[in-house]
């Protein structure tokens, strides 16, 4: 009689077959393309800014036109001016031409006797020439980037620099010069009557972009803003000034270096805060998109139920921010760690809560009362909460249950509900699972980051889940 193996080889043997099955079927997976794209779940971090629409109030201050003419600036867009400054002129169109070409005329006259002579190496002549190329070499980047405002400034200060130049050229050539003087003088008297100088009347940056709100976006009125202004899309305006005015039409404004950005802000992200106060704060630049870190001081706070309308006063660049009115603000930029997943993997489905005790058999089924019969129904357990089961999809409102006792349950409205999700794929098929998205995260790159700790029933790191919930549906197979 033959011995009988002990149980332990046996044991051994078993093990290494399920080691050797497990290893060929891994070994298959790792070399099969799935049929619908899946993904590894893996921790990551994600920069979880809340961000907040706001207005820009700037004290701005507009200036008009005194006559009807044409407008001629005597600085450039954007540039800083004191109080008393000339800034621009607007001149009568038809006198100013007329008296111009009797200027030219005059001038031509002392450039034909200055021929005779070597003007160009005058040391006033040379110095001009020098500021004219001058001029041409800051103002370069005005004629690539089309900046029609700068244009018309380079315009209007190259003729002033010629007119200076040609008049060193004429007095050194007519050395009496007493006609030649006598008939510039009547000129510049007339350039006088027919054109009207505007000075800064305060201190602060010109510019020429008027959008007509000048008024109605001051810090005076900022409780009479609605909502709606508030949470407008930041567009910015041009700056290209009129060629030719109506008398008190808008010329140009002047903007103070002080300006104000206020906003409706929930109140757990100002806990605390009080006017007075600083701290940093993150501004959408209208010119690079990124956000900008700024040291602002709390103006204002006037409290509300849910959220705030709180108004911050700043200091630096108002350059970069006078052709809006809205812009986009955070007040942190916080970076958070959890399980970064596609957007695209997020689906929602319906499910029904029935209690347990209508749930039937390990494999799960109701019996559902139809005409007269109960009918073994199967169906697809989301998850079990204590008394209550959760049941995807399988289910309407109306139907009625049966739990074998003789209790019925009926499916109403308030049994219904929607659930965020994942189709998890560990197994090879689709496995619709809810996860908590009542505090995701997303970014512009498409992914969105959940809570590990709060999903952690239905989703693990390294998980492989479907890229595309639209894709699938509950049991599909993956290879």
């Amino acid at each position: 009689m033959r011995k009988r193996a002990p149980l332990s080889v046996y044991f051994v043997a078993g093990l290494l077959i399920l080691a050797t099955v497990g290893y060929v079927i891994n070994m298959a997976r790792s070399h099969l393309t799935p049929v619908i794209p899946i993904e590894v779940v893996r921790m990551g971090t994600i920069t979880a800014p809340h961000t907040i629409p706001a207005i820009v109030i700037r004290d701005e201050r507009v200036y008009y036109a005194p006559r009807a003419g044409r407008l001629v600036f005597a600085v450039g867009e954007s540039e800083r001016v004191r109080m008393g400054t000339h800034v621009a002129s607007i001149q009568d169109a038809n006198e100013v031409a007329r008296i111009l070409h009797d200027m030219r005329a005059l001038e031509q006259r002392g450039l034909d006797i200055g021929e005779m002579r070597d003007a160009q190496n005058d040391p006033n002549v040379i110095r001009i020439n020098n500021h004219i190329r001058d001029q041409l070499d800051t103002r370069a980047q005005s004629f690539t980037s089309l900046n029609f405002a700068e244009l018309y400034v380079l315009r209007d200060n190259l003729n002033h620099s010629i007119d200076s130049r040609n008049q060193h050229i004429i007095n050194g050539s007519l050395q009496a010069g007493g006609d030649y003087i006598h008939q510039q003088a009547e000129l510049d008297a007339q350039m006088v009557v027919h054109s009207s100088p505007i000075f800064a009347q305060y201190g602060g940056i010109m510019t020429s972009a008027i959008d007509g709100l000048e008024g109605d976006f001051t810090i005076e009125n900022i409780p009479m803003l609605t909502r709606d202004q508030f949470n407008s899309t930041p567009d910015p305006f041009p700056s290209v000034p009129a060629q030719y005015l109506e008398a008190n039409a808008s010329a140009f404004k002047i903007v103070s270096n002080v300006w104000y950005i206020a906003a409706y802000i929930p109140n757990n992200l100002i806990q605390g805060a009080s006017a007075g106060q600083t701290r940093y704060i993150y501004v959408e630049s209208p010119i690079t998109g990124e956000y900008l870190r700024m040291n602002v001081r709390i103006h204002q706070i006037t409290p509300g139920t849910t959220d705030s309308r709180v108004v911050f006063r700043n200091t630096r660049y108002v350059i970069d921010f006078m052709h809006v009115r809205n812009v986009n603000i955070r007040m942190t930029q916080r970076v958070e760690e959890g399980l970064v997943i596609p957007n695209t993997a997020i689906t929602s489905r319906e499910y029904v809560i029935v209690p347990s005790t209508f749930v039937h058999g390990p494999k799960h089924s109701v019996l559902r009362y139809t005409s007269g019969a109960s009918v073994t129904i199967p169906v697809t357990i989301s998850e079990i909460i204590g008394a209550q089961t959760h049941i995807m999809g399988d289910l309407r409102v109306g139907d009625v249950l049966l739990d074998g006792l003789g209790e019925r349950f009926t499916v109403t409205d308030t049994d219904v509900h929607v659930v965020q999700g994942i189709f998890w794929a560990n197994y090879g098929y689709a496995r619709f699972r809810p996860i908590f998205t009542d505090e995701l995260i997303t970014d512009r790159a498409g992914t969105t980051l959940l809570d590990a700790r709060r999903n952690q029933r239905s989703l693990l790191e390294f998980d492989n889940i479907i890229v595309d919930a639209n894709m699938v549906n509950e049991g599909d197979l993956i290879w």
